[in-house]
């Protein structure tokens, strides 16, 4: 069993491994993939040409492990979660558009409208992307001892910028799948095990729509799906609902073999491309939190843009979690 801190170093370093590797094939066909590469990609590749990635250096991440650094960074400084100071940092982002590697638009539009005070709903504008949940990890790490709570918090964060019921329940799936496997509530080598694992995330899940998603992991898990046989059945886009569950399919079916899981989810494109880096970057997730930093090769680590930087404040958000629980 690894340790919690290897754990939290394991989600974040994840992460951003999946946001980088993936990002380089997002919205590319397999055709494209296969005549560009020779093959899937295994490591850092430079972008392909039709990806919105494309110009950035293969060890580079996308904006969204920049919006989970940023609150993980907030999390580090005020030693608690406080979302106000998660919106000065976002603003502060968003005004220096020199940082920004192609953000998702309607991220853009939220942050402007609640700089000044508005809130976006009165505006109309409601999101279903898969982006706006991803900082859910760092929150199921903070509250990785408390599902329940993790779920709250979940909510919080990702509903700052991104208003949708799709948000909100796959925001509540993200943080407590996170903080059940870095508690290791259930033995994964067991296959009625990841039964009752996707059971136990349900249970956050109000709407039936959504909530058929994930009978559909269960399905594909139980007929021993392919990669493109999720995709074809789940989908793999930018919508919560495809791209999450797609992405706890993928680790699910690879537990004996992680990381040939973690290369299925920045391959996960299909015959029309898909949202590699999101997708990506949940597989990474689930992988570091239920294996710890180790699982994923050093030399990959090592190549990782800010590597350093990340795993420095996955450590001191452990310290910060441990000090809460002792306090408790």
């Amino acid at each position: 069993m690894q340790s919690i801190k290897e754990k939290f170093k394991g989600v974040i370093l994840g992460s951003a491994l999946g946001d980088a590797i993936g990002k380089c094939v997002e919205d590319v066909v397999e055709e494209e993939v296969y005549e560009f590469y020779g093959g899937r990609i295994e490591g850092f590749v430079s972008p392909h040409p039709s990806s919105p990635a494309h110009g950035q250096l293969p060890e580079e991440t996308s904006d969204e492990t920049t919006i989970m650094i940023l609150l993980l960074e907030s999390i580090v400084s005020k030693k608690e979660l406080d979302i106000r100071d998660f919106l000065n940092r976002l603003v502060l982002w968003y005004e220096d558009e020199a940082k920004h590697r192609y953000p998702d638009p309607s991220l853009l539009t939220a942050i402007d409208l609640l700089s000044r005070g508005i809130n976006p709903s009165t505006h109309g504008l409601t999101s279903s992307s898969v982006e706006g949940i991803l900082r859910s990890v760092v929150v199921g790490l903070y509250h990785y001892y408390n599902p329940e709570l993790a779920v709250e918090g979940s909510k919080l964060v990702s509903l700052l910028t991104h208003r949708s019921d799709a948000v909100s329940e796959g925001s509540a799936v993200l943080g407590s799948a996170i903080s059940y496997l870095v508690l290791e509530e259930f033995d994964l080598r067991d296959f009625n095990e990841r039964i009752r694992f996707i059971n136990a995330l349900k249970r956050f899940v109000k709407e039936r729509k959504f909530e058929k998603t994930l009978d559909l992991v269960q399905e594909l898990l139980y007929e021993q799906a392919d990669l493109y046989m999720a995709i074809r059945n789940i989908g793999n886009g930018s919508y919560v609902f495809e791209a999450l569950p797609l992405a706890l399919f993928i680790f699910l079916s690879n537990i004996e073999n992680p990381m040939e899981g973690f290369w299925w989810g920045v391959n996960s494109y299909g015959d029309f491309g898909g949202d590699t880096d999101s997708i990506g970057f949940l597989v990474g997730s689930f992988l570091g939190a239920y294996f710890g930093e180790s699982i994923f090769p050093r030399h990959l680590l090592e190549e990782l843009e800010g590597s350093d930087r990340y795993e420095e404040l996955a450590e001191k958000l452990y310290d910060i979690t441990e000090n809460m629980i002792i306090r408790r």
